[in-house]
Parts: C-alpha cells; structure tokens; sequence
C-alpha cells in the first residue's frame, strides 16, 4: 500500500474520529441541558402550585400572610430569568410584514425607540415563560391585597401551570419517555364518591382515640359502675 493511500485513510480515520467526538460531545451537552431545564422545570411547578393555593385555599385553616405571598412573587420571578437562559427572548431583527403576514425575508422596517425605554430592543419573551410570569403577577396583586375573584385568579394560575407544563414536554422533546396507546390512563372523576368500591383490600391499624376524648375501659367480667343501676 502507498504512502500516499496511507495518509488519505488516516485522514478520513482523524475525520471520523473527529466526528464522532463532535456527536458524543454534543449529546452529552444536550442531557446536561435537559437534565437542569428539568430541575429548572420542578422549581416553577411546585412555586406556580403554592400561589394557586395562595390564590383561594380550600381549607380556612391554610393562611398565607402577605410576606410569604411576596415571597412567592420573588420566587417566580427569579424563575422566570432563570428560564431566559434555556429560553432567550425572540429577536424580531430582519422580519418584515406584507398585508399584516410576517414574511422573513422583507426587509425590517425599525421602529422608532421610545425615550427612555432601554429594553426595548431586547426582543419578545417566548411563551412558555409568559405562564411563570402570570404566577409573578398574580402573587404580587395577592401581597397588595387583591380585591377581585380570587378563586377565578386561582383557576387562571392552575390553567398557565398546566400550558408550562405542556410547552416544556414540547421543548424536551426526544428526552421524555414515550408510551403506546395501551399505557393511556382512564378518566378519574373528580368526585370520590363516584370512583365506586377499591378493588384491592386495605389494612390500617387500629387508630387510637384522642388524648383529650372520653373513654370508657370495659371489663369482660365487672360492668362499668355507671352500667350499674
């Protein structure tokens, strides 16, 4: 075999080996992304849940106090830029209209900046993360003392939980486990007392009474003095 057959097979060898490392390396980075865009996704999930409950809680005994709302909005808030760096904001930059359709390839036409406006030129926020803010938004009116329909409020928090929720699936993409139509759940009213009779027998222990209720200690062979009469 030449020399020259040679280099040209240990050429395409590095070549391979380089891209082969390329792909290695950029699936490695993809799982690490999806990995923190999933711890990411847990922390907005669980702050949107606490303000629904904030919004209109079931019991009377659950009470939020103005600071722990607060606390609340700084925590979605937080979520909401943290989000910024798995989502950067929507670049309107080389984008024209034609007839009211947005057609990239006209030229953009800039609009003039309003005195004043820094960020205006920082692009459009992409959707997913307009739900976390709606979280945002809705705790800070709560900490202020929020005088509209709260339990509406709250079904507009539990609605953008459930649209983050589904965008996020969407963005992960190949990442989630995928299942047939034989895995689909059933529908679960919301109602327990129309899910009917458990088919599987549970076992509790016996609870015991209350420390403050009244017991009576019965004897299998001497009656109670009050059972005697």
């Amino acid at each position: 075999m030449s020399e020259g057959m040679l280099a040209a097979i240990a050429g395409v060898a590095a070549v391979v080996v380089t891209l082969a490392q390329w792909y290695f390396s950029s699936r490695a980075a993809s799982r690490q992304r999806d990995v923190e865009m999933t711890q990411w996704g847990h922390e907005v999930i669980d702050v949107m849940a606490e303000i629904e409950t904030a919004c209109f809680p079931l019991s009377p005994e659950t009470r939020y106090c103005p600071s722990e709302i607060e606390k609340l909005s700084q925590q979605a808030s937080a979520l909401v830029d943290k989000g910024r760096l798995f989502f950067p904001n929507v670049k309107d930059e080389g984008r024209g209209t034609l007839f009211g359709l947005t057609i990239s390839w006209l030229p953009a036409f800039p609009k003039r900046k309003p005195v004043g406006d820094s960020g205006y030129d920082k692009g459009t926020r992409v959707e997913i993360l307009d739900h976390v803010l709606r979280a945002c938004y809705a705790a800070r009116h709560l900490a202020i003392g929020f005088d509209g329909d709260k339990e509406t409020l709250r079904a507009h928090v539990w609605q953008s939980r459930g649209n983050f929720v589904s965008l996020l699936q969407e963005e992960m993409g190949n990442s989630l486990r995928r299942k047939d139509s034989d895995g689909a759940g059933e529908h679960v009213p919301k109602d327990p007392r129309l899910w009917g009779f458990p088919e599987r027998a549970l076992t509790l222990p016996q609870s015991s009474p209350h420390p403050s209720s009244p017991t009576r200690r019965k004897s299998h062979n001497r009656p109670l003095e009050s059972e005697v009469a």
